[in-house]
C-alpha cells in the first residue's frame, strides 16, 4: 500500500511502478468471482450440481405422471 494516502498530490509524480502496485493493490484478481478455482470443493462448479439434482427432480417427475397416466 502507499505509504502517503494524500488525494491532492499530482499523479504526474507518481511512477509507473507506484501506479501499478496500487493498482494491484486496489485490484488484486482480475478475473471474475466465477473463475476462481477453489481446490478445498470437492466439485469444480458446486451450481452444476444443483442444476443436475433439479433436472434429475423434473425427469423423475414427469416419468411417474406418465407412468401413472398409462396405468389408468
Amino acid at each position: 500500500m502507499l505509504a502517503n494516502c494524500n488525494p491532492d498530490l499530482n499523479i504526474g509524480y507518481r511512477t509507473d511502478t507506484e501506479i501499478y502496485a496500487a493498482i494491484r493493490y486496489l485490484e488484486p484478481d482480475t478475473g471474475s468471482a466465477n473463475e476462481q478455482k477453489d481446490d478445498t470443493h470437492p466439485m469444480p462448479n458446486p451450481d452444476k450440481g444443483v442444476v443436475i439434482c433439479a433436472c434429475l427432480y423434473i425427469a423423475a417427475l414427469v416419468g411417474s405422471a406418465f407412468s401413472w397416466f398409462y396405468s389408468r
